[in-house]
């Protein structure tokens, strides 16, 4: 019996996708650039830097996964376009950035869709949904993220600070540390907004390069907030300390050094809870690897 493949990609069908793709950046070029713009300027907005690269890693660990792709056209990837193109002029005439952002990102996957067929989507689908950390956060939902976060990291940093023995005082959202006093502002330089999303994109970059079992996916994303809340507090617990007992440079440079850090420390926890679920012999892969 034959079993028919996906017909395999021409240069004729190549350089249709690649037409159709082309077209789609370039009707929605104005919000992709405003993406861009915001990425390089508002720093809470950072992760769209790396949303690409990590939808790259995760498209390179499927790369065997190729061989099942080839030319099929789609109507869903049409429809997609068009949705994405109603979206695109609504989210301009509503003044909805989300919107906005979020159709010129619909007509691209949509264009890709429309060549390759739904089995890009199905074999390459956390490739395609990491591309959707690009869209810079909403204001609504950092205002109320913002808010609960600055409030329980600033209590759960005094007491650390206060456990460890650190003289500190703390009035509002602002802690006090060392001899004379110096301000540590937990809502305007530490609250963790500036990292949360970021810490997301890599949680979710890392449960999809592997195998996992799904409930084991579902369970490191679960934990995910209590994991960018854990490195914030360890952040914000030796910021105090080193701005409270050095020099302002040398502070300042361990506070922009330590929220670079918190991207290791997230994926060092990440192989820390993988290895314990290991070691209680609970089950984290689809299949178990058989050695000699």
């Amino acid at each position: 019996m034959n079993v028919r493949g996906p017909r395999r990609l021409g240069y004729a069908e190549a350089s249709l996708m690649a037409l159709i793709m082309g077209l789609a950046v370039w009707v929605g070029l104005e919000a992709w650039a405003d993406m861009y713009s915001r990425s390089i300027t508002d720093t809470e907005n950072g992760q769209a830097l790396f949303a690409p690269v990590v939808a790259f890693y995760l498209f390179w660990v499927r790369r065997s996964r190729i061989q099942f792709i080839g030319y099929e056209p789609s109507f869903v990837g049409l429809i997609i376009i068009i949705a994405g193109y109603f979206l695109l002029q609504w989210g301009i005439e509503s003044n909805t950035l989300i919107a906005w952002h979020l159709g010129a990102i619909f007509m691209l996957i949509g264009s890709l869709l429309a060549v390759m067929g739904l089995e890009v989507a199905r074999q390459f689908g956390p490739a395609l949904i990491a591309l959707l950390f690009i869209i810079p956060t909403p204001g609504l939902v950092r205002i109320s993220l913002a808010e609960p976060m600055q409030a329980l990291a600033t209590d759960l940093t005094m007491g650390v600070l206060d456990g460890i023995g650190v003289d500190a005082i703390r009035q509002g959202l602002i802690i006090q540390v060392g001899d004379p006093p110096i301000n540590v502002a937990i809502g305007e330089a530490c609250n963790g907004m500036r990292m949360v999303f970021a810490l997301g994109l890599v949680v979710f970059g890392f449960v999809f390069s592997a195998p996992f079992r799904t409930e084991v996916r579902m369970g490191l994303l679960l934990v995910s907030p209590l994991i960018a809340l854990t490195c914030n507090i360890m952040r914000l617990v030796l910021t105090s300390i080193v701005y409270g007992f050095s020099t302002q440079q040398f502070a300042d440079s361990f506070h922009w050094y330590s929220g670079l850090a918190m991207i290791p420390m997230a994926l060092i926890m990440l192989f820390g809870i993988i290895k314990l679920l290991t070691w209680l012999d609970v089950p984290c892969m689809r299949w178990r690897l058989a050695f000699a």
